[in-house]
């Protein structure tokens, strides 16, 4: 392992782009890092920290068994965060309804206080922030989200969500033409019955295995590629657009009433608001985000299958590595709103196709 106190004076903090130097507590040695010791250990070790800006690592984002490898990373983020919010309120702290609008406006571009580029949240923005900066952010936020829209269409595009830290993270969405490209990958690898597997599986063993490998690689193709990919990236390029054009209605306000404080935090309340309840109607729309997870059943153990709607009520707010729900925050608000938002899509779109002819008519006089 590296010398950990060559490692902190190395660290820059981001936001000033200055080092740790400048502060120099006498740290324990570079054998009592290298040992099989406890972060509780080293902590009670005698150091010099200034008076004038104690550092405790929050206690909240370190478990008792942290290794001291994690925990010293995690006492420099602590004390130097990534980004501005990053690792200082725990999430805990925060309402249903914060959580859910956080993990919302985190996910596309626009938010007032959201660096999107940075991939950071200002803390205490100036209000009203200078003119040119207002404007210059609807626009910037405008162009990004356009840009999306196109990314959606071809092989994905980037977005942040929290982690279980609170920290801020990148993922990428697969696109439409990415998801096309795999649904043809694990409908051969279905129909070679695993003699062609692109995704690196293990080579199944018998005639029983092939048969389970076959009917897996068609479970991803018709419904992670076509259903959750394909459909869910049309969906995510429709909404990009209209958050396009939605980042350009606020140019107006924000060039007018958004010189007074007053008029830029009304400004801020309505759009920010606003992005919200859009992210939240494409959501829950057929091949949304949030109508997926409400009408995924677990069909894992067949001795106790959960049914749609049921199991996504179920889980927790935090839920493993399935991308339906590791990238948010599922809280009972949020399945609250996205189940009741969901099943009412479903009852529009029998109403839509029930009044839709398929059948031609011949011509009335």
């Amino acid at each position: 392992m590296p010398d950990f106190p060559h490692n902190l004076i190395d660290c820059h903090y981001p936001a000033t782009g200055s080092t740790i130097s400048d502060w120099s507590p006498d740290w324990p040695s570079h054998d009592a890092l290298n040992g099989d010791v406890s972060f509780q250990s080293l902590l009670a070790e005698e150091h010099s920290f200034p008076d004038t800006e104690p550092v405790r690592p929050p206690a909240a984002l370190l478990p008792p068994d942290l290794p001291v490898e994690m925990a010293a990373s995690a006492f420099v983020a602590s004390r130097h965060p990534r980004h501005p919010y990053q690792g200082i309120a725990p999430s805990t702290d925060l309402s249903d309804w914060e959580k859910y609008k956080d993990d919302q406006l985190l996910s596309n571009p626009g938010g007032d206080a959201y660096d999107f580029r940075g991939k950071r949240v200002i803390p205490d923005p100036k209000t009203p922030p200078p003119f040119w900066d207002r404007i210059g952010k609807d626009l910037s936020d405008a162009f990004d989200n356009l840009k999306n829209a196109f990314h959606h269409l071809l092989f994905g595009a980037d977005f942040l969500y929290r982690d279980e830290h609170h920290q801020i993270q990148e993922a990428s969405h697969e696109g439409l033409l990415g998801s096309i490209g795999e649904f043809f990958k694990d409908l051969g690898s279905a129909f070679s019955l695993g003699a062609w597997r692109p995704d690196g599986e293990d080579a199944p063993d018998g005639l029983g295995d092939r048969a389970a490998f076959f009917f897996r690689k068609m479970k991803e193709a018709l419904f992670g590629d076509l259903v959750q990919g394909v459909g869910g990236s049309a969906v995510r390029s429709g909404e990009s657009l209209i958050l396009a054009g939605w980042n350009l209605v606020e140019v107006v306000p924000d060039a007018t009433i958004g010189n007074f404080e007053e008029g830029a935090k009304l400004t801020t309340t309505i759009f920010d608001n606003g992005q919200v309840a859009i992210d939240y109607l494409t959501d829950v729309i057929p091949t949304g985000e949030a109508w997926l997870r409400v009408h995924s059943p677990d069909l894992d153990d067949l001795g106790n299958v959960k049914l749609p709607v049921i199991y996504n009520i179920q889980l927790p707010e935090r839920h493993g590595e399935d991308a339906r729900w590791k990238y948010i925050r599922n809280t009972p608000f949020r399945k609250t709103i996205e189940t009741i938002g969901s099943l009412l899509a479903d009852v529009a779109t029998v109403k839509v196709l029930g009044d839709t002819s398929f059948s031609s008519e011949g011509k009335k006089d």
